[in-house]
């Protein structure tokens, strides 16, 4: 018995070694290989930065500094998006599938408007999702056909937040193109009230 236990802890030893060495040797060669890492103060090199894909969505104009800084603060959340009140996302299905204008009410197309944009873009149906933001003037100068007045709420359709894996792992340039052509508004960045419930 002594024998089979000593046998094992040395394999696990083993294991674990080559486990480590495997590790370190994968963690070397997954830097980007585009960007170095930066130097922290201490001389130490940093964790190295992600690199974009050149399809991503370009997602300018940035917010400002204040305005990011504030929504923080305010333990709120950005999303890219676009503006979807006023009967914009039910008419932009009423647009595709015109036998469902004027049967019932357009807030009843609400979430199957948001249910066909995800079946469209089948890659991002964790990404696209219904908000409630505020108007800043930054949105309003961008969109300056949205009726509501700066701060006030409307209704948002989420394409991406700004959080590292939801940022890096954004819609392509070509995706956000269609869906602001199908919505007929410009996306920019929004401060999130809250999320409406998912489908």
């Amino acid at each position: 018995m002594a024998s089979i236990t000593s046998s094992m802890q040395s394999l696990s030893t083993l294991t674990v070694t080559q486990l480590d060495e495997a590790a370190s040797t994968s963690s070397t060669s997954t830097q980007l290989q585009d960007q170095p890492p930066a130097e922290s103060p201490a001389g130490a090199p940093a964790k190295p930065r992600r690199a974009s894909r050149p399809d991503q969505a370009d997602p300018m104009p940035w917010p400002s500094k204040e305005e990011y800084l504030r929504v923080k603060a305010a333990k709120g959340s950005m999303h890219f998006g676009l503006y979807a009140d006023d009967d914009v996302l039910q008419d932009m299905l009423a647009s595709r599938y015109p036998s469902l204008r004027g049967r019932e009410s357009d807030d009843l197309f609400l979430y199957p408007a948001l249910a066909y944009l995800r079946t469209r873009y089948p890659g991002r149906t964790f990404d696209i999702g219904l908000h409630i933001g505020f108007v800043s003037q930054r949105v309003k100068d961008l969109n300056p056909r949205i009726p509501a007045k700066v701060g006030e709420k409307v209704l948002v359709l989420g394409l991406f937040a700004l959080e590292e894996e939801s940022y890096f792992n954004r819609m392509t340039q070509k995706e956000v193109d269609e869906i602001s052509e199908l919505m007929g508004t410009k996306p920019t960045w929004w401060w999130i009230a809250h999320s409406l419930p998912s489908i």
